[in-house]
C-alpha cells in the first residue's frame, strides 16, 4: 500500500459540497488562545488529505498527545477507500482522499502544544501542532 500525505490541518468547520465532493475549510489556524485552564473549545475539525493505492477498508487513529507528551485522548475512524476511475493505467493508480474528524467541546488542559498524530492502519500519515497560548498579561500558576 503506498500513501501520500497532501496536508494536515486544523481549522474551525470542513465540508464537502454535495455534488462535486470539493472539500471547504473554514478558518485554518495554529493557535488558540485562551484566557484560563482548563479551556474547552467549542468546535474545530482535524482535516486530512492523502492519495492512496489500496481500496478496502482501514482505521484511521488520531492520537492527540499534551504538551508533556502523554496522550489525552484517542479516536479511530473507519476509512472506506473505493477504487477511483478506470484507466488503461490503473495497476497501482493512487486515488485522493480526504477525512473530516469533528471534535465539540474538547478541552485544553494546559497551555502548550498539542500533537495530533495520524496513522493509516499502521501506516502513519504526519502529525499537526496546535500551540494553545495564555492571553497576554495572564498570570500562570508558579510564574512570578
Amino acid at each position: 500500500m503506498n500513501i501520500t500525505t497532501r496536508f494536515i490541518v486544523v481549522c474551525e468547520r470542513a465540508f464537502t459540497a454535495a455534488v462535486t465532493n470539493n472539500l471547504n475549510l473554514i478558518n485554518i489556524f495554529t493557535q488558540i488562545h485562551a484566557v484560563s485552564f482548563p479551556f474547552t473549545h467549542p468546535q474545530f475539525a482535524l482535516v486530512v488529505n492523502f492519495d492512496i493505492t489500496e481500496a478496502g477498508s482501514h482505521l484511521l487513529h488520531v492520537r492527540i498527545l499534551g504538551p508533556d507528551g502523554n496522550q489525552v485522548a484517542k479516536s479511530e475512524l473507519p476509512v472506506n477507500i473505493v477504487a477511483g476511475p478506470p484507466s488503461s493505467d490503473d495497476f497501482g493508480r493512487a486515488s485522493n482522499w480526504q477525512v473530516i474528524a469533528n471534535y465539540e467541546h474538547f478541552a485544553f488542559g494546559a497551555p502548550g502544544t498539542y500533537t495530533f498524530a495520524l496513522t493509516l492502519d499502521d501506516t502513519p500519515l504526519g502529525e499537526r501542532a496546535l500551540q494553545v497560548v495564555p492571553v497576554a498579561g495572564q498570570r500562570q500558576p508558579g510564574i512570578a
